[in-house]
């Protein structure tokens, strides 16, 4: 073991320079880590059900428009194209998602080799990213995090290489990459305007003379202009979103556990992560990208202020420990990094997997470490539609099923299509309005007091159930209600249904 050990720090120490100086790539060894993270994503795509997001995105999707209140287009439109191509297939649907965490993992290895990482600080970027739990979990649904996380990476290894070669053409590659990222999350335009700001600050400011920099941003708000004129058109709505998801982030802590929840999303490489922000910052061999030290700063200062979600910086991660592996040899004081690395990075990926991955028997999921986290949205979807379609058929013709949140409404889309499925919840409640002489309402979930505002008769009609060991979602034991007489005009009950939070 020892002598194995060694041989890979002296392999390292002898490694050749491509053209251009710079480490040559590793190759064979990236592609096992990437084909390891590829493997078990896949295998597991399948396994439990369909997220909540992924039903909501599947409805969203059969509603096409040029945006969305929570987010712009491209996901649901991909979403609902893949469920229509593939029959129904919930692996398919995630192949996106496995293959941007996969590119992702590669391009870790390739900022690193940017930084002039060998193939030591290559394959310890990759497989650190590769263990990170957020990027299982955002390869393991499809999600808008799956799409936004690849592109803040892609635009990262085009920045960094931009500061080594001056090639302005990856300027251009730039703005494709970030009006493709704009089609999915917003996130990108804080990355890119702090990534200016710091290179106004300390350089190198000769990027900011570039044409290509404003043809590649121009690029970038032409793809963006059709969400925005909706969001505009719409009494911008994402703004009411933003606010809704800082209430909710207090669940996490807030602005106070914001760091730790950060930190936790890297698992075991967090430690990685902090040396490679610190290399940034403070590194004479990092100093022509001490800009993007800054920006990483800058983003979190601003996330924090604002209450944001912690997977919002997630798209850091690859720069981050990137940098933090090119600084780890190989020398005479680092001799130490392979027998760290090595059994910490396993340790660390198996960790990510049993906190991220389906792989608990769903009967015990309630009582496995997942009971509690996104894991269990995935389960008892098939079993709420069908109590709910039970239910409404005793009903009289011409009831109309209301949910209480987008991703039940977006349950019913799935597995009960035939029936007339309504939600006042954030980007549902713009699919459609019941019609005007809807008398008779089924009601899944709220309770009988908020429901006594919009209806003169509130009755309960048992539950969705629950066979899953009492494992609590948005899908089990939920209460449904008959509704009759409403209380006003389907439009104006709806402007006072509507909600995000």
């Amino acid at each position: 073991m020892e002598q194995s050990v060694s041989a890979i720090s002296t392999a390292d120490e002898v490694q050749d320079v491509d053209a251009d100086r710079r480490p040559v790539f590793a190759r064979a060894p990236v592609a096992i880590v990437v084909a390891v993270v590829g493997l078990a994503l896949l295998v597991t795509s399948g396994s439990y059900g369909y997220h909540r997001d992924e039903l909501y995105f599947l409805a969203a999707g059969a509603h096409p428009d040029w945006g969305y209140v929570d987010q712009p287009p491209l996901v649901p439109l991909l979403a609902w194209a893949l469920d229509q191509i593939s029959g129904g297939s919930l692996v398919v649907l995630r192949l996106p998602a496995i293959l941007l965490a996969v590119l992702g993992v590669f391009v870790t290895a390739m900022i690193a080799r940017e930084f002039g990482g060998a193939r030591r600080a290559q394959v310890i970027a990759a497989a650190a990213y590769g263990a990170a739990p957020i990027t299982l979990l955002a390869g393991h649904w499809l999600a808008t995090n799956s799409v936004d996380m690849f592109f803040w990476a892609l635009a990262t290894l085009l920045l960094v290489r931009w500061v080594r070669t001056r090639d302005d053409r990856l300027l251009l590659l730039l703005g494709i990459a970030a009006g493709v990222a704009l089609q999915a999350k917003y996130l990108i335009v804080f990355f890119l305007v702090f990534a200016v700001a710091a290179v106004a600050l300390a350089g190198p400011r000769e990027l900011l003379r570039r044409p290509m920099l404003w043809a590649g941003a121009a690029i970038a708000g032409v793809c963006a202009l059709p969400t925005v004129l909706w969001q505009a058109a719409n009494g911008w709505p994402q703004i009411e979103m933003s606010e809704a998801i800082a209430q909710s982030a207090e669940a996490t802590g807030g602005r106070v556990g914001y760091l730790p929840t950060l930190l936790s999303l890297a698992g075991l490489p967090a430690l990685l992560l902090l040396f490679g922000a610190g290399r940034l910052l403070w590194s004479d061999r990092l100093r022509q990208w001490r800009f993007l030290g800054f920006t990483v700063v800058a983003l979190l200062v601003v996330f924090i202020a604002i209450n944001g979600r912690a997977d919002y910086l997630a798209g850091v991660f690859p720069l981050l420990l990137a940098a933090g592996a090119a600084g780890l040899g190989p020398s005479p004081r680092t001799r130490w990094v392979p027998w760290v690395a090595w059994p910490v990075l396993p340790v660390s990926a198996a960790l990510a997997a049993a906190l991220m991955l389906p792989i608990y028997p769903v009967a015990s999921l309630a009582s496995s470490p997942q009971g509690p986290a996104e894991s269990a949205q995935t389960v008892g979807w098939p079993e709420f539609a069908g109590a709910v379609e039970r239910t409404r058929r005793t009903m009289p013709p011409g009831t109309v099923v209301l949910t209480a949140d987008y991703a039940q409404a977006g349950a019913l889309y799935k597995f009960a299509p035939e029936l007339a499925v309504y939600s006042a919840h954030r980007g549902y409640a713009y699919f459609g309005v019941p019609p005007e002489n809807t008398t008779s309402v089924l009601f899944a979930g709220s309770d009988p007091g908020e429901l006594g505002k919009y209806f003169g008769s509130v009755r309960p009609a048992g539950t969705t159930g629950n066979a899953y060991n009492g494992l609590k979602n948005l899908a089990l034991d939920i209460p449904l209600w008959i509704c009759d007489r409403p209380l006003d005009s389907w439009p104006r009950l709806w402007e006072r249904m509507r909600h995000i939070a």
